[in-house]
């Protein structure tokens, strides 16, 4: 294992969770098991003094998050646990987070292609690859400049239009790609390695690997520093952590490669007297 983290999963506070057994009781000795010695959670959350809440996010306002860090704090595990939360971005420079907010969780994980949102979420012009890929570069780029995400999630994975994927990253120059995931190493965000990335033909995720590995294989040689995340709704979805695994292991990512947040605290060493 290159990751002994898991800093992307979802619980009750996300209403698009409907697994009873996902819960942190459930869900840290399951994980502890595997090896892992720190998790993430990362519920959707939408609150903006300017943009009225989709439905989707209409319940999604915090108070979830809240009971869940309180309930985190109260308890002990037996790994390091966080309570973060999972930020949208509807049109470059129109978050999801207050500041106010970002101040009580552990950390924010942001989403830069949800255009399946389609009555809430800016759709590129077109529906062609090169449009696309422009529309994915500005959110991105957007995102990476305003100092709001600890990590970005599934980056360049524009969903609702997977079909377009394969050809819209190929209309994306190097060149423009490294220059925004400079962007992101500047500011210390993380990308994710999400399990998005993997095709599944039986879901009509029907892609080449060759495509994401190409966008990792960027962000690396521009100084990014990497997560995983199961992006999990479900007690089975954690299954797909080993293919993360290998996925990084294929990067040929090290310790250095690991954003400051999925590293594990190393405990100081008392001295005998």
């Amino acid at each position: 294992m290159i990751f002994f983290s898991d800093m992307h999963i979802h619980s009750f506070a996300s209403v698009c969770c409907q697994d009873e057994r996902q819960t942190p009781e459930n869900i840290v000795p399951l994980l502890a098991g595997k090896g892992y010695k720190k998790i993430g959670f990362t519920d959707h959350v939408w609150i903006s003094k300017d943009v009225e809440p989709s439905h989707f996010y209409k319940t999604q306002n915090g108070e979830r998050h809240l009971e869940l860090f309180d309930f985190i704090r109260s308890c002990r595990w037996e790994i390091e646990v966080l309570v973060g939360c999972e930020t949208d971005m509807i049109a470059p420079g129109v978050f999801g987070i207050t500041p106010e907010f970002k101040e009580k969780m552990d950390y924010v994980v942001m989403a830069t292609d949800h255009f399946h949102m389609t009555n809430f979420v800016q759709l590129p012009e077109e529906e062609t690859p090169e449009c696309l890929a422009r529309h994915m570069l500005k959110f991105f780029i957007s995102a990476a400049k305003s100092g709001i995400p600890d990590i970005l999630v599934h980056p360049f994975f524009p969903y609702g239009y997977v079909e377009l994927y394969d050809k819209s990253i190929a209309s994306l120059p190097d060149a423009e790609l490294l220059d925004a995931f400079s962007i992101a190493a500047s500011n210390n965000i993380g990308i994710e390695i999400n399990k998005c990335y993997l095709p599944k033909p039986q879901l009509d995720r029907c892609f080449s690997l060759e495509t994401p590995m190409r966008i990792l294989t960027l962000a690396k040689q521009a100084g990014c520093t990497f997560t995983i995340g199961s992006d999990a709704h479900n007690i089975e979805s954690f299954d797909v952590l080993d293919k993360l695994q290998s996925l990084a292991e294929s990067l040929d990512l090290s310790e250095k490669n690991i954003h400051p947040l999925a590293k594990i605290r190393k405990l100081k060493k008392v001295k005998k007297s």
